[in-house]
């Protein structure tokens, strides 16, 4: 009998370099919803898609203090090269939404065998990938 342990997906880091700015884009841009606000020895700063708490990010700052200044200084040098797929209800009209509010756009949405995907960038040029799945 396999026993699963690990039942869903929780917090989803990335890197970036300023929260303030970071969960201004997040919300005011993408329409996401601040979830997690806690400040302590780190600040715990999550956010998710309003309809899909499920999975949160967190938006995360190096801290030298907490990790050392090399670690911290490698992880500031990977803002920019994250990647994840999010899934939306309708990839153009997100697209054309999001187009209106200065979001970059990366790539257009294109069809192919498993849906219609599209490539859009944060505010410090992390690609997301918006997926429609083919019905």
């Amino acid at each position: 009998m396999i026993i699963n342990i690990i039942e869903r997906l929780s917090i989803v880091p990335l890197i970036v370099k300023d929260l303030d700015e970071a969960l201004e884009f997040y919300t005011e841009k993408l329409g996401f919803e601040k979830v997690t606000d806690v400040h302590g020895h780190i600040h715990f700063l999550t956010v998710a898609p309003k309809e899909g708490k499920d999975t949160e990010i967190l938006l995360q700052v190096p801290d030298p203090k907490m990790m050392g200044e090399e670690a911290a200084s490698a992880l500031m040098n990977q803002i920019g090269t994250s990647q994840w797929i999010y899934l939306v209800d309708n990839c153009k009209n997100t697209v054309e939404e999001l187009r209106k509010k200065c979001v970059k756009i990366l790539m257009e949405p294109q069809t192919q065998p498993y849906g219609t995907q599209a490539i859009i960038a944060d505010l410090y040029g992390n690609s997301l990938v918006l997926r429609e799945p083919s019905k």
